[in-house]
């Protein structure tokens, strides 16, 4: 019998010691550390210097809607805050959505910084005018569709790893203490101008690959392949037999400048599939 309780009395002691140990650990400030993981990517924060350089290079202000996707601290949408722009964190971790809430009312932009708990590949993304990301190549390729459904214009800087596939309008360095994550990608998102256009003398027939152009021109019967094409935003610019032509999407047509010998306009309007 004493043997009995005193084996019940030690259970009970450890049971006690344990718990207590627990609701300390339970306690303690919630602290990510980098290379943490997290459901879809591991949490590595992006430097100061960095995210500095990000925000310039994407020219975000108070006109801008900034998201980012698998928002960690908050640091990114922070800093956007700072510079006046509307913006949403999305963050599949709801501790690091507290800390991120933190440290927005910390730096006095609780008003305009918000987070919310939710999965980066669901989120709805339609309003953002730039998306600020620091995300693996993976995650980003299973975004790519998203990102070509937002509206043309729209930014995406990235930090140090870019999009598959598509060409970036400007890629910078940080400076200072920045370590392995000091590069800084900007990408257009282009229009969607793929398919048959028809013009007053002929037919453009345009095939797209994010912001590349491929396709073929067609006047008075002749027709010749574009050489060079590219899509930012709603610009298009294509070239064929060293013949330039720029133009700008309004709905379903497409209008701009030739630039040859004999200078001129061009119009198309798009037929429909």
């Amino acid at each position: 019998m004493n043997l009995r309780r005193s084996a019940i009395r030690t259970f009970l002691a450890t049971l006690i010691a344990a718990t207590s140990g627990f609701a300390q650990t339970q306690d303690k400030p919630f602290e990510p550390y980098s290379g943490q993981p997290g459901k879809d990517v591991v949490w590595v924060p992006t430097p100061a210097t960095t995210v500095s350089k990000m925000m310039d290079v994407a020219n975000i202000g108070p006109q801008d809607f900034v998201m980012d996707l698998g928002s960690g601290d908050g640091r990114n949408i922070i800093a956007a805050a700072k510079r006046g722009a509307r913006t949403l964190g999305v963050e599949f971790n709801p501790e690091m959505v507290k800390l991120s809430e933190a440290n927005a009312a910390k730096e006095g932009v609780a008003d305009k910084a918000r987070f919310v708990q939710g999965d980066m590949f669901t989120a709805d993304i339609s309003q953002a005018t730039v998306m600020a990301l620091f995300l693996l190549p993976d995650n980003l390729r299973k975004l790519t569709q998203k990102f070509l459904d937002l509206r043309p214009g729209t930014r995406i800087v990235v930090n140090t790893f870019g999009i598959d596939g598509w060409e970036a309008v400007r890629t910078e360095s940080a400076q200072g203490d920045c370590g392995a994550w000091c590069s800084v990608i900007l990408y257009i998102v282009p229009a969607k101008v793929a398919g048959t256009w028809r013009l007053s003398q002929g037919e453009l027939k345009l095939e797209q690959k994010a912001q590349t152009l491929y396709g073929t021109l067609t006047l008075n019967g002749e027709a010749k392949t574009i050489d060079v094409g590219r899509v930012i935003g709603e610009q298009v610019v294509f070239s064929v037999n060293g013949i330039e032509y720029s133009g700008r999407l309004n709905g379903d047509t497409l209008a701009g400048t030739v630039k040859s010998n004999i200078p001129g306009n061009w119009v198309a309007r798009r037929v429909p599939d």
